[in-house]
């Protein structure tokens, strides 16, 4: 039997891997003000994004059979929260209990790793596949200093994921505690075209989940091989 529930998906449909960092350090607990004006806790807002996404991928005939989930998240550890599950047979996870400081380079290392792991199934199966779409998510910044070991490491499987072109790489800040600064030096390494770094206003956690869903829109339409999937990551306006 294949693993990630490759053997219940359609043979002939391409697959448009996700793999979801999402910040879950103490800050997140925090309050913030959503876009209609109301006072949430950041990890309420998360949680209605991964509904929103959820929604918004199955209303879309193509995508919701192409798209695989794979989420991590990153809060004083890097804990898999959901291996690779078509996106059919996901559930939202409702994240909790947001504490301690913010692995994300850890974290970032680590989806890498469950990416190929399920990049080898993919093609064991002999299923066709899209790219993959990475997206890290961070109301803050890497706990890991310039130069450390983690720091370099994170860095090096960004500029091999991207040279290769396995994946596209978003890493996503939102609100204004994010340090956009170090984020944009993180991806630095990473093939022309092939990653970005943007902001979000506070509270804009929906649209960070909108555009994931209009981005796995566009690449379950585009070409089923890492040589031909040559569109840059488009980031908001």
């Amino acid at each position: 039997m294949a693993r990630f529930g490759l053997d219940e998906v359609e043979p002939t449909e391409a697959r448009v891997p996700n793999v979801m960092l999402l910040d879950n350090s103490g800050s997140m607990g925090f309050s913030t003000t959503a876009p209609d004006g109301s006072t949430y806790e950041k990890i309420e807002l998360l949680n209605e994004g991964l509904e929103l996404f959820k929604e918004e991928v199955e209303n879309d005939y193509q995508t919701k059979k192409a798209v695989d989930l794979s989420l991590f998240t990153f809060g004083g550890t890097v804990d898999q929260v959901q291996e690779f599950t078509p996106i059919q047979q996901w559930t939202p996870p409702e994240l909790q209990d947001p504490s301690g400081g913010t692995p994300m380079c850890n974290a970032i290392v680590e989806g890498t790793d469950h990416l190929q792991d399920y990049t080898e199934e993919v093609d064991d199966e002999a299923l066709p596949r899209n790219r993959a779409l990475m997206w890290v998510l961070t109301d803050g910044e890497p706990d890991m200093r310039r130069g450390s070991d983690d720091w370099d490491l994170a860095q090096e499987v960004i500029e091999e994921g991207t040279k290769d072109n396995h994946f596209l790489f978003y890493a996503v800040g939102i609100g204004d505690d994010a340090n956009m600064d170090k984020l944009e030096d993180l991806i630095s390494v990473a093939e022309d075209g092939n990653a970005m770094a943007f902001q979000l206003d506070k509270g804009q956690f929906k649209e960070f989940f909108r555009i994931v869903s209009e981005t796995s829109k566009h690449q379950s339409k585009e070409a089923t091989s890492d040589e031909d999937a040559d569109d840059a990551v488009e980031g908001p306006e």
